[in-house]
């Protein structure tokens, strides 16, 4: 897990914008919103150029989780892009890179500051998500991400699949 955080650190850092989006153009990947049908989004890296293609139909915050997820696999798993991820292979429950992804994502997407703010007005995970505006599965990955760095959340399952 350290070398998640450690990564989405690095990003928000060296190409932090004001929004995820612009966050993912920074570190060169180019960002597309297409109509995807179902599909939320998917990334691709072919002939060196970095693509991240995020459902145009998403409502605004779906559709920046989908973009920091996205970048997590830009940065995490861009090896195993070469010649296109393939649309059956995204948001499998039980793969280790698509939770990657998701640890990644709401590294890059919650700062622990505004975390532990939130946490002092609110006293239960669908409360604390509400309140920061982010589904309940990237809040639940951000307090997994923090009982790593040695916090104390009593954290229930997540879903891994919650994208899909």
């Amino acid at each position: 897990m350290r070398h998640i955080i450690e990564k989405a650190e690095e990003v928000l850092e060296e190409f932090g914008g004001r929004n995820i989006f612009e966050t993912a153009e920074n570190s060169g990947a180019k960002v597309w919103r297409r109509i995807l049908g179902g599909l939320k989004g998917f990334y691709i890296c072919e002939n060196g150029s970095r693509y991240i293609v995020v459902n145009d139909e998403l409502d605004g915050v779906t559709a920046a989780v989908v973009c920091a997820h996205e970048l997590g696999h830009d940065m995490l798993h861009r090896e195993l892009s070469v010649g296109g991820i393939r649309e059956n292979t995204l948001f499998l429950s039980s793969d280790k890179t698509e939770r990657e992804a998701n640890l990644f994502a709401a590294c890059v997407l919650i700062s622990d500051k505004t975390l532990i703010e939130e946490l002092s007005y609110c006293r239960s995970i669908d409360a604390l998500a509400a309140n920061l505006g982010f589904p309940r599965e990237i809040v639940m990955y951000k307090l997994e991400t923090m009982n790593y760095k040695g916090y104390k959340f009593n954290l229930g399952d997540i879903r891994n699949n919650f994208l899909k």
